[in-house]
């Protein structure tokens, strides 16, 4: 049997059977968070990626679709994009041949259109698709876990945590509280 829940449940067997299946089910829901995850996130950093190469390329930066596409695509990392992108295109922008204050701003400026498509477009609807969270949902967790856990560790964090206590508080209901979920209306 290559069913990896079985394995897991194989490897907390001194835990009580009623138990067992519970957390059994909680680690196999929450695996299938983090690939949701992480395949949404594939997929934003294709889409920045596309963005930005537009972005760029369209006020001038040389080599702007290259450095577009890598900067989206180490967003698929929270935060490492953002961060190693404006270290590169900023002084790229400044300091190119017809570039200086201006190409800075307009680079400047692509960059925040793109990362406010994300954080308010993209992140809500893919994640929330794909994590069956609500986009707004996400939004809040996102300040929440990042306050919580002091930073960008929370808000890397905050979709696969917060879709985890959702399947585990839905558990909880239906199991142990016995309250089923009611019938949405037609």
């Amino acid at each position: 049997d290559r069913n990896p829940l079985r394995y897991i449940d194989d490897q907390i067997s001194f835990i009580p059977e009623r138990y067992r299946e519970d957390m059994t089910f909680l680690a196999g829901e929450f695996a299938r968070i983090i690939v949701a995850f992480f395949r949404g996130q594939i997929l934003i950093g294709l889409i920045m990626g596309g963005l930005l190469a537009i972005g760029f390329s369209a006020v001038g930066l040389k080599f702007g679709a290259f450095l577009g596409i890598i900067i989206g695509l180490l967003n698929i990392i929270p935060y490492l994009g953002s961060t190693i992108g404006l270290l590169t295109v900023l002084p790229l922008a400044y300091f190119h041949q017809d570039g200086g204050f201006v190409l800075m701003l307009l680079v400047l400026g692509v960059f925040v259109v793109v990362q406010l498509i994300e954080s308010y477009l993209l992140t809500p609807s893919i994640m929330g698709r794909s994590t069956g969270l609500h986009p707004l949902a996400i939004i809040i967790a996102i300040f929440f876990w990042g306050k919580a856990l002091g930073g960008i560790l929370g808000m890397i964090l905050a979709i696969p945590l917060t879709a985890f206590f959702v399947v585990a508080w839905r558990l909880v209901r239906k199991k142990y509280l016995k309250i089923q979920p009611e019938p949405e209306s037609a």
